[in-house]
């Protein structure tokens, strides 16, 4: 089990004055999936580099506040990163999706037995077996997309964070990533999500986080997602905005279901 916490974190990044991160706090409990949305800049992307020990100790930049994990390490029972760019996170030393996928457990001198059953669930979770012989230079986006992810996953970090990891798939590919966050939730994976991929939300998430300019401006359960500081922020879900562009009052139902029983009623 892993726990995060950051208190009143700020970050620059190298030769800025404007902090990309203000003031932050955010704790995430075992288990618990926490969605950060946000328009472009809000800051969600900078708190993941964060969180990660990405930022300032590889991008560079200057941080205040404090971060803690509690942990046992990075890989296993650690905390891994998957980047909206899957192109930028390959390995360059594997020429088969199977090894890519093992070049994680690998690096934490797992046995080959360990490393072998965790690449083939990995593999499975992401509906990627198919593809195991191939060379990733060889796929597509989405493709490549489901590879990162499952190679994190191998590692059977107890802290996952996801930056925009839908944002390559199809809709099936999307459905897949969604469940396999829960699945994680469900055995006591932390995950910290950033995602743009709202509709999603009200069944994955516990907790939404709502970012603007760098700070964190509200917290608060999937509801949040049909206010109307967030419809006007272009922030909620498809139902709650169309709900509340017609005008049929408040408060706005997040879902179709949802908007389905409010109808009936």
């Amino acid at each position: 089990m892993a726990r995060l916490t950051l208190e009143r974190v700020s970050f620059w990044y190298p030769a800025t004055e404007r902090p990309a991160l203000r003031d932050a706090s955010l704790a995430v409990a075992p288990g618990e999936v926490v969605a950060l949305v946000g328009n472009v800049g809000a800051g969600a992307s900078t708190l993941l580099l964060v969180a990660a020990d990405l930022a300032p100790r590889v991008v560079g930049g200057m941080i205040k506040g404090t971060v803690d994990f509690r942990g046992r390490g990075n890989g296993e029972g650690g905390r891994g990163i998957v980047l909206p760019t899957p192109w930028t996170q390959l390995s360059g030393m594997a020429f088969t999706v199977r090894d890519e996928v093992a070049f994680g457990p690998a690096n934490l001198g797992w046995p080959r037995e360990r490393i072998a059953g965790a690449v083939d669930r990995a593999l499975d979770a992401l509906g990627i077996g198919a593809l195991a012989a191939r060379d990733p230079a060889t796929l597509s986006g989405g493709e490549l997309q489901r590879v990162v992810i499952a190679g994190i996953v191998a590692m059977e970090p107890a802290l996952v964070l996801l930056d925009e990891p839908t944002a390559e798939l199809d809709p099936e590919g999307a459905g897949l990533v969604w469940r396999l966050v829960r699945a994680l939730a469900g055995d006591g994976c932390s995950v910290v999500v950033a995602t743009s991929d709202l509709n999603a939300l009200p069944e994955v998430a516990h907790r939404i986080v709502w970012m603007e300019d760098g700070a964190v401006r509200r917290i608060g359960d999937p509801a949040l997602l049909a206010e109307n500081a967030l419809c006007e922020a272009g922030l909620a879900t498809t139902v709650a905005d169309v709900w509340r562009t017609a005008r049929l009052g408040a408060p706005y139902p997040l879902t179709v279901a949802q908007a389905e029983e409010r109808w009936r009623q």
